[in-house]
């Protein structure tokens, strides 16, 4: 039975739009330099991810001066990273909403008396800034800054049982990415949803699969 939902938060409850895409333009801008902003991004991304889980831990702030600095320099960049971060540091306070069904499913699923939490790989000021823009309300936060630990790690969804006192098998991890949101809790015994808002999901294609796909937060509802 399931008795607790643990939401990752950035493209799950909270649209991030294209602040992050704008800043990388407004970098590469200030630094003069004649590339695409959205492959520099990816490339910005990637080197990121691969940082997350290394043995010295980092906040994402951290980061992402880390990855930018390297970034530039596979571009041919020459630039302190520490200084150009601004606009993307910015961005991380920006106007960022709610998808358009996250406040009708919230309040539909506390009538189902389950409790709720997040679990996010972000830092916790950016996060509790959003939440509150957004009127959210969760009694249980969990951040990789707090945890010192990134998804899909799986010291992150094991701190969370820790710290909750829950039990794996009563916990449903609802999220938009299929190894953070899936791959990971379901190797501590959570049940998982994939919210895959833009149906790019192909079952064939993953292993293992998740135990529900929504495309819809509302869908959550026929699942609870």
């Amino acid at each position: 039975m399931i008795k607790h939902i643990i939401f990752d938060c950035f493209g799950t409850l909270i649209d991030t739009g294209n602040n992050s895409i704008k800043a990388v333009e407004q970098i590469l801008f200030n630094v003069g330099a004649n590339v695409d902003a959205k492959e520099f991004y990816e490339d910005w991304k990637a080197n990121k991810r691969q940082k997350m889980n290394t043995s010295v831990f980092l906040n994402e702030k951290a980061l992402f001066e880390v990855s930018l600095a390297e970034t530039f320099t596979k571009y041919g960049i020459t630039a302190d990273a520490s200084k150009e971060i601004k606009p993307m540091i910015r961005s991380l306070f920006a106007d960022r909403f709610v998808f358009s069904d996250v406040h009708e499913a919230l309040a539909k699923l506390a009538e189902k008396n389950v409790d709720f939490a997040i679990g996010s790989i972000t830092d916790t000021e950016p996060l509790l800034y959003y939440l509150e823009l957004n009127q959210l309300s969760f009694s249980h936060i969990y951040t990789s800054e707090d945890m010192q630990v990134y998804k899909p790690n799986i010291k992150f969804y094991d701190t969370i049982l820790q710290r909750s006192g829950w039990l794996a098998e009563e916990c449903l991890f609802v999220g938009d990415s299929y190894i953070d949101d899936v791959l990971g809790p379901q190797k501590i015994g959570m049940k998982t949803v994939l919210l895959d808002r833009k149906a790019l999901y192909k079952s064939t294609e993953l292993t293992p699969q998740p135990d529900f796909v929504i495309h819809s937060l509302l869908e959550l509802l026929k699942v609870i």
